[in-house]
């Protein structure tokens, strides 16, 4: 079940897409884009895949998704059967990064938006009350005009960017790319971890790709992204396992060694405590996708 890439189409001399999507139930193709893409539900509930994330949603969610980041809604079972009277509804946005040019973001004014962006790539949810000064925002912009859009839109992205209480879905790797650090040195240590996460990575190989000697590079490590090389590395491994898991046949021990590890317990114990499931339990959610795709 590989993800699907869509071209997004926007209105003429448009950098902003907007909809209030209505209809019987959320369930289309696993798939992403180059835009990122601002969801607010309106009214469902369901189940929502986003990377390497499984989680349920409801109306009131609200969740940012950075470019290249696979994801679908899918409603539950009850939105599908034939008499029902159920209907699901949500405002749907899309945009470009540089939607207002690429100088932009390089203000010290738009620092936090920046940052935004750069975390974005593993989806961002956020839990606001109704009445959200965002959430008004959201429906007043189905009927303004794309100026007046557009000034919406930035005051969004800095509200968001300035809540602290949020929730950061998927995985690091499970986006087809990631975002760059500031530091040369920590991008030289995720090039590597990123290549090689297959293969037994030895700390002393690593601490060459950044010049420094082993006990340096796990101070410089831990200070910079507050976790250990090990934990990073089992992150890009796991989440590589859920990208498998969820794309393709792979049995769980195949899986395994294919994420670079040489033990399954180790695998599957890392697992739980990354994902909060085991794989067999994540596994079997990939059928919420197949079983619905069938009585297509």
């Amino acid at each position: 079940m590989q993800a699907k890439y869509h071209k997004l189409t926007k209105q003429l001399h448009q950098s902003i897409a907007i909809r209030k999507d209505t209809r019987m139930a959320f369930f289309d193709h696993w798939h992403y884009h180059s835009e990122l893409e601002l969801v607010y539900i309106l009214q469902g509930k369901g189940t929502r895949f986003i990377g390497d994330d499984i989680s349920p949603f409801n109306s009131g969610d609200l969740v940012l998704l950075g470019a290249g980041l696979p994801h679908v809604w899918k409603s539950d079972d009850v939105y599908f059967e034939s008499n029902s009277k159920n209907k699901v509804s949500a405002i749907v946005l899309h945009f470009g990064a540089n939607f207002m040019g690429e100088n932009l973001w390089e203000l010290p004014e738009m620092s936090s938006i920046k940052e935004l962006f750069q975390i974005s790539p593993r989806g961002v949810c956020y839990h606001l009350p109704e009445g959200h000064t965002v959430k008004m925002q959201l429906k007043k912009m189905l009927n303004q005009s794309p100026f007046t859009r557009l000034l919406s839109l930035l005051s969004i992205l800095n509200k968001l960017a300035r809540i602290d209480k949020r929730s950061v879905l998927s995985g690091i790797p499970f986006a087809e790319h990631y975002q760059k650090h500031q530091s040369n040195r920590i991008d030289k240590i995720y090039d590597y971890i990123l290549s090689n996460f297959d293969n037994d990575i030895k700390l002393e190989d690593l601490a060459l790709k950044a010049n420094m000697t082993p006990a340096s590079l796990c101070r410089f490590f831990k200070q910079k992204t507050r976790k250990s090389i090990s934990e990073c590395i089992n992150e890009v491994r796991i989440g590589f396992a859920c990208k498998l898991l969820i794309e393709d046949n792979f049995s769980i021990s195949e899986i395994c060694f294919r994420c670079g590890y040489n033990n399954l317990s180790y695998f599957n114990r890392q697992f739980k405590n990354i994902i909060g499931l085991t794989p067999g339990n994540y596994q079997k959610k990939k059928s919420l996708f197949e079983e619905t795709k069938s009585k297509d």
